[in-house]
């Protein structure tokens, strides 16, 4: 989810007057980013540069988020008037009463791992036993819950779970025996800091049927009430934006360190090629980028439920509407 290094909050700070708009178009709309300009959000930053967004006579100003911005708060008060968060975040807003409606799911695979030195042995969920854990909790722990469940561990008492850093050192020092990692960022931060592939072992969420959904564009319900039309142009932009940030994303990975210089280009290179197998995975169809799989929403919302995110279970019919990137989508291949 985030490029998290030494002093990101002062580089959110320095970075929340970077905006991406395109001049001139019709109509003003403002996207709430969930973290830095990084290329974690690559297919938006593509859609403003090659122009597709004033083509659909809009004027999209993209807001970075930071250490102490909150997408649904953003939205909620008007600040913004389309938000990317997590689905599980999403969902545990909704079900404490805020009216946000889900309307296109960015990243079809979950991009959450369990990292580990090889010369640990741990090659299985069961092998966590006795071991220290990393996890940054704030809502990332519920997959690894489950992972611990679907192992027969109890989280409480066969093995310690640690509250991780926001960088990998712990792991570097042996601090800890795993810990959570985003395959687009802190993989690639161990990598880059001298470890090579056969050096560490990689527990999959998605690998091991417990993946929950991340990157989910959002919109209250009154807003999609009166915007609907301006929101099915937004998603059409933004499917291009993110076709073509997938079809290249060495370019895409480029255009955003261009915009904000936070990490490296090497990484944001690294990235943007590990965001494209998120977006749009082997064998996906890249003309339904946005798609909202209802096996994959329905395990992230009974997962949710079943390790105490929601009080009840969600009503997901009412959760997400389909029906604007359905019609972005249908207009995009005609078009």
């Amino acid at each position: 989810m985030t490029t998290r290094r030494p002093g990101a909050a002062v580089i959110g700070l320095i970075l929340a007057v970077v905006v991406v708009s395109a001049a001139g178009a019709d109509t003003r709309i403002t996207l709430q980013l969930k973290w830095l300009p990084q290329a974690q959000f690559m297919g938006y930053y593509v859609a403003a540069q090659k122009g597709y967004y004033k083509a659909e006579g809009l004027d999209v100003l993209v807001l970075p988020g930071g250490v102490d911005i909150i997408p649904e708060q953003q939205v909620f008060n008007g600040t913004a008037d389309i938000g990317v968060t997590w689905l599980s975040s999403l969902l545990a807003y909704q079900d404490k009463g805020w009216k946000f409606v889900g309307v296109a799911q960015m990243f079809q695979k979950s991009a959450l791992v369990l990292v580990s030195r090889a010369s640990s042995g741990i090659l299985s969920p069961r092998d966590l036993a006795g071991r220290k854990v990393g996890s940054w909790f704030g809502g990332n722990e519920y997959p690894l819950y489950a992972l611990l469940e679907s192992a027969g561990l109890d989280r409480n008492r066969d093995l310690e779970l640690v509250r991780q850093d926001y960088s990998m050192d712990q792991v570097i020092r042996g601090d800890i025996d795993a810990a959570s990692a985003m395959t687009y960022n802190e993989l690639g931060l161990l990598l880059e800091s001298g470890f090579t592939r056969s050096q560490l072992n990689v527990i999959d969420m998605n690998a091991a049927g417990v993946a929950m959904l991340e990157d989910h564009l959002f919109v209250t319900s009154s807003w999609l009430e009166k915007n609907r039309d301006v929101l099915v142009r937004f998603l059409r932009a933004s499917i291009k934006g993110w076709k073509e940030a997938c079809r290249d994303p060495e370019a895409a990975g480029a255009l955003v360190y261009n915009l904000g210089r936070s990490v490296s280009l090497a990484h944001q290179v690294y990235m943007a090629r590990e965001i494209a197998r998120l977006v749009a995975p082997p064998g996906f169809d890249p003309d339904r980028i946005g798609y909202m799989d209802p096996a994959a929403l329905k395990q992230t919302a009974d997962y949710a439920v079943k390790y105490g995110l929601l009080t009840k279970p969600s009503d997901l019919a009412a959760a997400v509407d389909t029906s604007s990137w359905e019609q972005a989508v249908g207009m995009q291949r005609r078009g």
